[in-house]
């Protein structure tokens, strides 16, 4: 963010599209015991390039997209606060700051304006933003034959119960905090980055300088307490191995969370669950919901599907992506029943999309090994679909190859006549099995889901496109489907697209959204856009 000095009042611009929302939060701001030090200017016009102004806050309703894209330039100028409501988040500009609409008010919206005031007037150094880091990184490796070493640092707020009343000025401040102690402590000669809100990925030649306990692992300030998680230190050599890289430390730090959170009482109960015994009362508390991250016509860009995404607000620990606590599901005999309430929501979730939207869209659904593996899994899809009035072409299966191949006697009979039925079925991941060319064109597929791996980040040209050329050529030859996953910037868009990619999943087009969400985007119309900061869990 510029720095901007502070000799006179700040300038705040409040600009929108409704004059009397804007007159709303002049009130608000002006009504403020400290809004002494800031002079107020509303404006609805489409040029407010002329007006001087030290912070923007701009206010959007779900249909007022367009103004991102005709302010864009000016914007880009400034210290940004917008506030909208989630089905524009994925559009916000990289360097803005946003304030849910749901959770305006008066208070919330000085927190913002104060925190935002604070950043101007103690402005620091802060990590490297994505691009310029990548590019950062790039000439490090270049100059290292022998390779870098990388650690992922992840920061966790403590919220207390104060806190949740003003949650987006805490964590600004919080993460501020983060990234100035992670800045002053980390070793001598590093490159410290930012890829998502709330990680920093710290990078070094020493091995031994990153593996050394530097990094600040706990901090309080004011009662507003936070927690750090880190990786182990990884090596990477290539910058097209990247993508892995981060993968791998992301898992890392999963586990070391859970690990770590599940001693203590976040919210000071005194009675805790455990990961494994909370998972027999998740269900009956509604604590799992889904997400749904749309899909695109190589092509033509059209929106032709969407990924469901199981996720566990948790009460003590949060929210638990899937790849931590499946296998505790597994374990504790629940995935079916997981599974199964997955599969149906999933189902409504499709019938309030035709409502809503009028567009054929084909939901895709993961699925679990003990699922297929059960002899009546079929049957039991199968009458689903019948029941909630789901035609079958309309779902698609996702599974990886372990899941198909385990037991083949049975999972194989399922698929097959599933896929009988009209349903799709997608092999997940594909690439990263140690077989999966061997059984491809014997497996009851109709499509292959390209690791993230293989396509972010992708050079244009070099090992890893031909990896993905040579894949893409030959599901094209066994008449598979093919979708990647993981697109994150134009480049790569392009570069899948020109290489005849099917369908395309990623940050470039949209995050993981909420049903409703998910329908406000749709009507509001979806667009490509380079990957932007998001959180981690």
């Amino acid at each position: 963010m510029p720095s901007i000095a502070c000799e006179t009042d700040l300038r705040l611009l409040l600009l929108g599209r409704h004059a009397d929302e804007l007159s709303r939060l002049q009130q608000w701001l002006s009504c403020d015991d400290t809004s002494h030090s800031w002079q107020l200017t509303c404006c609805s016009t489409p040029r407010p390039d002329h007006i001087q102004c030290d912070i923007i806050v701009v206010h959007l309703l779900s249909n007022d997209a367009d103004i991102l894209y005709e302010w864009r330039d000016f914007l880009a100028k400034k210290p940004v606060l917008v506030i909208a409501p989630e089905s524009l988040r994925p559009r916000l500009p990289a360097n803005c700051h946003w304030l849910p609409a749901t959770q305006l008010q008066a208070n919330s919206l000085i927190e913002a304006c104060q925190a935002m005031q604070q950043e101007i007037d103690h402005y620091t150094v802060e990590p490297l933003q994505r691009d310029a880091f990548f590019a950062q990184l790039r000439r490090w490796l270049s100059q290292s034959p022998n390779g870098l070493y990388i650690k992922l640092l992840q920061c966790r707020w403590l919220a207390t119960q104060e806190a949740e009343q003003m949650p987006w000025a805490i964590r600004h401040r919080i993460q501020q905090e983060f990234e100035q102690s992670t800045l002053s402590r980390s070793p001598k000669n590093t490159l410290v980055g930012r890829i998502l809100d709330d990680q920093l990925v710290v990078v070094s030649d020493d091995y031994y300088a990153l593996q050394a306990d530097w990094y600040p692992t706990r901090h309080e300030n004011q009662g507003n307490a936070w927690m750090v998680y880190g990786s182990a230190v990884l090596q990477i050599r290539e910058f097209t191995a990247l993508s892995s890289v981060l993968h791998e430390g992301v898992q890392q730090i999963a586990r070391e969370r859970l690990v770590q959170e599940a001693q203590f009482d976040w919210q000071h109960q005194e009675n805790s669950l455990s990961l494994y015994e909370g998972l027999h009362l998740a269900l009956q508390r509604d604590e799992f919901f889904l997400e749904f991250q749309p899909q695109f016509d190589g092509r033509t860009g059209a929106w032709v599907g969407a990924e469901a995404l199981l996720r566990w607000r948790h009460p003590t620990l949060g929210v638990i992506p899937p790849t931590v606590f499946i296998r505790e599901a597994e374990n504790a005999g629940l995935i079916q029943a997981l599974g199964h309430w997955a599969l149906r929501e999933t189902i409504i979730a499709w019938k309030h999309i035709q409502q809503r939207v009028n567009s054929p869209i084909r939901m895709a659904v993961n699925v679990a090994f003990p699922e297929v593996a059960d002899p009546y899994y079929a049957n039991q899809v199968l009458s689903l679909l019948q029941q909630l009035d789901m035609p079958t072409h309309f779902l698609e299966l996702e599974l990886t190859e372990t899941a198909m191949m385990r037991d083949a006697s049975v999972s194989l009979l399922n698929l097959r006549t599933l896929q009988a039925e009209g349903i799709h079925i997608a092999l997940d991941d594909f690439g990263t099995g140690f077989s999966s060319l061997s059984h491809l064109s014997d497996l009851p597929i109709t499509g292959i889901k390209l690791d993230r791996a293989f396509v972010t980040p992708m050079a244009e040209k070099g090992p890893q496109a031909h990896i993905v050329s040579t894949m893409l050529d030959l599901a094209k030859r066994l008449r598979l489907e093919t979708t990647a996953e993981g697109v994150e910037d134009r480049q790569c868009l392009e570069l899948v697209q020109t290489l005849g990619c099917d369908r395309i999943q990623g940050y470039i087009y949209s995050q993981p959204l909420g049903l409703e969400a998910l329908l406000e985007q749709a009507e509001a119309g979806f667009s490509a856009q380079d990957f932007s900061q998001r959180s981690l869990f």
